[in-house]
């Protein structure tokens, strides 16, 4: 592609970013009312005419250090290779229909749009900012909005990062001080032989969706058992023991999950375009949900993934390389759990029949020794999904054990033996 200094060198990328450079979020929708291809293109070309400095019109280049314009001669082409016509999507069969659509290895743009006769499948750079930005995104593509593109622009740097900190830090500094000193404070150290190491290949994943009336049941259940305990947390203790059912190897003592940090911002900025979400560990008995929700909620309180994101930004700057190094020590599989039971913007995907949507998810890469589930909630439904390495955990009995969560009372009935309430029959 052209080199052109005509819009400047382009705006830097904030450390915040680039931490999640080389990761990326991935959604496919069916059936839709899809929009036209050729006015899909002739949009983008258009709001990269007018907005050329904008990331989502821009190439992440220098190292993911910074986005750079489209030369003027090269952006019909440009778009062309982003948004592209599909064939036939199977339904049955979506995972390797998304790993097959891919970006290409070494990608520079910000996104990838695959565009069926009733489907949709959304690549979207995390580096150009999380859920905040994702969500309505593929909500405006969806609907062949492009203009809408404008405000979504990442732009909270160290700055906004430094400013949580010092908002935080006067209540919250002897809980951070106290966590840090705990031997159970992150995941398990390496296992194993000194010398195993394990180069990670393409990321697969497997899902399932927990219809409406499956995950209604779920909540009467829940209602008239244990109505004390986080939804979440149920959930995230029935994905391990279903994995643990399928005998997938996982770690029973913690699990990862996401903490949107917009919290600590003004409430006026509650949807601001950013990467403000950040990974932390959480120590608990993966079998027991109060565990899970206790540990969720101190989470939450201590603020503790405040100083992460911080020190995760200042790592990624320090760093000589913002790629990884490709061999990685084994240790134990440690689950990420996230579950989104309000997407920003849901409700106006173009459905052709709610009833019958299909919002699959995943991403990629995701390491040797982590498996990343995700859970959203579509249409009074529960859209389930996991995202993890085939070389080290079988696909099939991945499958196998989301397959379970469609009753997921009879995999926490150990815990609750006095529940009496059997769902909706298979």
């Amino acid at each position: 592609m052209s080199e052109t200094t005509e819009f400047g060198r382009g705006r830097r990328t904030s450390y915040l970013d680039r931490s999640w450079l080389d990761h990326w979020t991935v959604l496919a929708l069916a059936p839709i009312k899809a929009p036209d291809l050729g006015e899909l293109r002739s949009k983008m070309v258009k709001f990269i005419a007018d907005n050329p400095r904008h990331p989502l019109a821009c190439t992440l280049e220098q190292g993911g250090r910074r986005w750079r314009p489209i030369a003027r001669q090269d952006r019909e082409r440009h778009v062309n290779e982003l948004i592209v016509p599909d064939g036939k999507f199977d339904i049955e069969e979506p995972f390797e229909h998304l790993d097959r659509n891919r970006p290409a290895e070494g990608s520079t743009a910000p996104f990838k749009v695959v565009v069926g006769a009733d489907t949709m499948l959304l690549y979207f750079a995390h580096a150009a900012g999380d859920i905040a930005v994702f969500a309505p995104f593929s909500v405006l593509l969806s609907l062949g909005d492009i203009d809408g593109l404008k405000t979504l622009t990442a732009d909270a740097g160290l700055p906004v990062a430094v400013k949580i900190l010092l908002k935080e830090i006067r209540p919250h500094w002897r809980g951070w001080w106290q966590h840090a000193r705990k031997p159970d404070g992150a995941a398990p150290p390496s296992v194993g032989a000194a010398d195993a190491r394990h180069s990670s290949p393409v990321t697969t994943a497997r899902g399932v969706t927990v219809s409406p009336v499956e995950f209604s049941a779920f909540k009467e259940w829940r209602r008239r058992t244990c109505p004390e305990l986080a939804t979440t947390a149920l959930m995230a203790s029935a994905m391990f023991i279903a994995m643990e059912r399928e005998g997938i190897p996982l770690n029973d003592k913690g699990f990862y999950t996401l903490v949107d940090l917009r919290r600590h911002l003004p409430k006026k900025q509650a949807l601001r375009p950013a990467n403000l979400a950040k990974s932390a560990y959480i120590a608990a008995d993966m079998h027991d949900p109060q565990a899970i929700g206790d540990g969720v909620k101190q989470l939450v309180e201590s603020a503790r993934a405040v100083p992460a994101l911080l020190a995760g930004a200042v790592s990624t700057a320090l760093a000589r390389s913002p790629h990884d190094a490709g061999l990685t020590r084994l240790e134990p599989i440690t689950m990420t759990f996230n579950s989104m039971m309000r997407i920003p913007g849901i409700e106006h995907f173009p459905w052709i029949d709610p009833r019958d949507a299909h919002f699959i998810t995943m991403s990629y890469h995701v390491g040797v020794n982590g498996i990343s589930v995700s859970a959203c909630a579509v249409e009074g439904g529960m859209s389930m999904s996991a995202s993890f390495d085939p070389t080290r955990v079988d696909p099939a009995a991945v499958s196998r054990a989301l397959g379970h969560l469609r009753d997921m009372p009879e995999l926490l009935g150990s815990r609750f033996p006095a529940s009496g309430l059997k769902l909706v029959d298979q």
